[in-house]
Formats: structure tokens, C-alpha cells, sequence
């Protein structure tokens, strides 16, 4: 009781990181390029919170933690270790702000040792309170997109001139759609917790809307229905002993399964969507035409990238590293540039970029972190379920993987940051930390109460 006492007069307000997390939910691509290339705004958020942390320990003194709680996993140690020190090898092999440009989205990676300390640290009052504060963010971000995206004012705003790499409010699909799916998500969750039903509803109805109607990004689609499905088990893995909205739960299945089948293939976003996944079928739209000219382009890029790396042995080994242009070295540049993307350098695929940086080595370390935490949040289903904070954190990583491997999202700061943060969380999560759901307003002894008190 004394310990608890003493945890809950040192711990922060929130969760280290909160507030960078949050600006980039909230805004985006648009957002995290306010600055001078290659250092933005968000850099300067992190420097900012990582000072923020380093003076609230000089005050307080060493924050109390909880024993049973965990930090990152031994392999994410080995991973970043790998990559720091590959990223130092690189150093001279190119002009420095290609060599900068390159390693800083990688090393964003640090942002999983500050969220697991963090969450080390936290009581259930700073997770609540961390939650909170990404709620607000994620709607945010949906009520600006939905607006410009409905008003038909995707591109932006060119306010800030060269403070900005990008135009304010202007709408990446790739990125946007996924951080959409979290909200989705996120409101789907409340939804079937019984929260402010209506309003989640609502929110849930808009993303839906704007994702299948004004965007065409097949990726971002994919995402949001992870999110939504995700979202639907890891809340029923919660209330397993709660018999009655299981039933209930079980019936929406074949209901979505049914609006999906029914409403995807009569929007444009479908269309492409399924000229993608399936392409045997005819493919008369020009919707559908030019998602398979892309995928084939990305198809190409991909496998002359790979014979490019595995031209030298050491290349194949430990990769190129940082700061070079192997888009240009392996020829394959013009397939992704054009009209929408220009100077680009990456492969629009997070694996395959790895394995052309970081050779096989990184891409084994990558795959087999990945599989780790899709391990973690299978294991601590129940957990997650229950838990708000831990629900945002499984939906960010399950969103961003799937446009991470059709776009440039985890090369960049908008995707990176978020990204590396709720990994953080959710390493961290799989000690047995019975206070992550001491605090929740619905728990699984009173599901069970109200599912009991209904059948009687």
C-alpha cells in the first residue's frame, strides 16, 4: 500500500512521449514537416521530452517502478543495436543530410525504450490520463481530414511557405487512412464497451465514410478493417465471461462481413482494393487499371532492388547502409517517381528497404521483432481488450504495418514516431501487471454482473 502510495506521488502526469505521440496523430504529414529538412518539429518535441524527463527525475529523484513490469524485449535490443551500429558505419559515404535523412526515421526507435520506461512507471492514473490525450488527437485528425477531404481541398493549404515541406491540411492517404483506422477502431471499441455509444457511433460512421469514398488508397483500407476486426477481438478476448455480450458480439460478424461484401466493390477505393488482391478478375475501371499499373511498378522496383543487393555478398550480408541512393544505383527510381512523388528513396515497402540498408541480418531482426509483437498482443489479448491505452497502442502498430509495406510511411517521421512508441508499450506490456486494469470502469466481474442480471 505504501509502495502504491509513493508510485502515485512520483509518477508523471503522463506517459513520456504523450505529447510528441499525440501532435502526430493529430497532424500528421503536414505537421511533422514544419521545420528545416531533415529536422522538423518533431524532433524538437522529442529532444523537448526527453529533457522534460531528464529534469523531472533531477527534481523528484529516481521514479519508483514497478518490479513486475518489463522493458523492450532482448531481440528489439539486439535490433536497434544493429541498426546504430550500421548507421555509424555509414557515416561518410555520402553527404550528410542524405546520411541524416536516412538513419533519423530508424533511430526513432529509441521511442520504444521511453514508452516501456514510461509505462514502467505509470499508474493506472497517467495511462488513463495518456489515453485521453491520443483520443483527442485521433479525432482531431479525423475531423480535419474528413473536411478537407469532403470540401474536395485534399492538397492543402500553402500557408507557411518554406517552413513547410508540406502544404497545411493536405491529406496523405497512405498515413491519414491509417491513423483514420485507429480512430475507427478506437470508437469501435467504445461502441461495444457501452460508451457514449452515439457519439462513437458517429465517428465511426465518418471515418468510414470519408476512407470509402474519398480516398483510394488500398493499403489505408486494409488497415482499418484490421483496426475494426482487431478492435472487435481484442474486446471480446476482455469480456469473455460476459455471456450475454459475447452473444452479441458473435452476431455482428457475418452482419459486417455482409456490409463489407455489399458496399466495397461500389466504391472506386474497392475497386482498386480488389484489382490488387485479386486480379484475375476484369479489371474495366480506370480505378482498377491503375492499382494494378502501381502494384506492378512497385512489383519491379522491389525484385530489381533485391538482385541489386544481392549483387555483392557483404551488401547481402550487412546491407548498403545510410546516406546512399540505392534506388538510383539499382535503376529503379523512375518507377516511383512522377507526378505525386518526386526525389523519393524508398521502395515503398519497409522489408525491402531494410534488406537493402540493413542486408539479411536486419531484415531477420525486423521480421522475427514484428512476429514478436503481433506475439505479445496475442498473448495479452485480454489485457489489451481491457485496457485504453494498451487498445491504441496494439491498433497504431496493427494500422501502420500494412501501409509500411505499400508506402513510404515508416521512413518518415508521421510514421515512425507513433509507431516505435506503441511498439514501446506493448513490449512492456506483457509482464503481468495487475494495476493496468485495476482502474478500468468496466471489468470483467461486473460484465459478468450485468450479463447475469439482464438473463434474470
Amino acid at each position: 500500500m505504501a509502495d502504491a502510495r509513493v508510485r502515485e506521488a512520483t509518477a508523471p502526469r503522463l506517459i513520456v512521449g504523450t505529447i510528441v505521440v499525440a501532435f502526430v496523430l493529430a497532424f500528421s504529414r503536414w505537421g511533422t514537416n514544419i521545420g528545416i529538412s531533415p529536422l522538423f518539429i518533431s524532433d524538437a518535441l522529442i529532444a523537448l521530452s526527453v529533457v522534460h524527463l531528464w529534469v523531472s527525475r533531477g527534481f523528484r529523484g529516481p521514479l519508483s517502478t514497478d518490479s513486475r513490469a518489463r522493458g523492450v524485449t532482448p531481440l528489439f535490443v539486439v535490433f536497434f543495436a544493429f541498426i546504430g551500429t550500421r548507421v555509424l558505419l555509414s557515416l561518410g559515404q555520402a553527404n550528410m543530410l542524405d546520411w541524416l535523412r536516412d538513419s533519423i526515421p530508424f533511430l526513432y526507435a529509441i521511442l520504444a525504450f521511453l514508452a516501456a520506461y514510461g509505462l514502467r512507471t505509470s499508474t493506472s492514473v497517467t495511462r488513463a490520463a495518456t489515453a485521453r490525450v491520443l483520443r483527442w488527437a485521433l479525432t482531431i485528425h479525423l475531423l480535419w481530414v474528413a473536411c478537407v477531404a469532403l470540401t474536395d481541398n485534399s492538397g492543402g493549404f500553402d500557408v507557411l511557405g518554406p517552413l513547410s515541406a508540406a502544404p497545411v491540411l493536405q491529406v496523405r492517404p497512405d498515413i491519414d487512412v491509417a491513423i483514420i483506422g485507429v480512430a475507427a477502431g478506437a470508437c469501435f471499441r467504445q461502441v461495444l464497451l457501452g460508451r457514449r455509444r452515439f457519439w462513437n457511433l458517429a465517428g465511426m460512421t465518418l471515418a468510414l465514410l470519408v476512407v470509402f469514398t474519398t480516398t483510394g488508397t488500398r493499403a489505408g483500407q486494409i488497415s482499418l478493417v484490421i483496426c475494426l476486426a482487431a478492435a472487435f477481438a481484442f474486446t471480446y478476448a476482455a469480456s469473455r465471461q460476459a455471456q450475454g455480450r459475447r452473444l452479441a458480439m458473435a452476431f455482428l460478424v457475418p452482419a459486417l462481413l455482409a456490409a463489407t461484401l455489399i458496399v466495397l466493390p461500389t466504391t472506386s477505393a474497392g475497386e482498386r482494393l480488389i484489382a490488387t488482391v485479386a486480379p484475375q478478375l476484369s479489371a474495366n475501371t480506370d480505378g482498377q487499371l491503375n492499382a494494378q499499373g502501381t502494384q506492378r511498378a512497385r512489383e519491379m522496383t522491389w525484385d530489381m532492388v533485391i538482385t541489386w543487393t544481392n549483387e555483392q555478398p557483404a551488401r547481402a550480408l550487412f546491407g548498403s547502409g545510410f546516406g546512399n541512393d540505392f534506388l538510383q544505383e539499382s535503376g529503379t527510381k523512375a518507377f516511383l517517381e512522377g507526378t505525386t512523388y518526386t526525389n523519393v528513396r524508398s521502395p515503398h515497402n519497409w522489408f525491402v528497404g531494410i534488406y537493402a540498408r540493413l542486408g539479411i541480418i536486419g531484415l531477420a531482426l525486423a521480421v522475427l521483432w514484428v512476429g514478436q509483437l503481433m506475439l505479445i498482443m496475442w498473448q495479452t489479448r485480454q489485457k489489451v481488450g481491457a485496457d485504453d491505452l494498451l487498445a491504441v497502442a496494439s491498433l497504431t502498430v496493427l494500422a501502420i504495418i500494412p501501409v509500411a509495406t505499400l508506402g513510404v510511411v515508416l521512413e518518415a517521421p508521421f510514421g515512425a514516431i507513433p509507431f516505435f512508441w506503441a511498439a514501446g508499450l506493448i513490449m512492456a506490456s506483457r509482464a503481468r501487471l495487475d494495476s493496468l486494469s485495476s482502474k478500468l470502469p468496466v471489468t470483467r466481474s461486473r460484465l459478468t454482473r450485468r450479463a447475469a442480471a439482464r438473463i434474470t
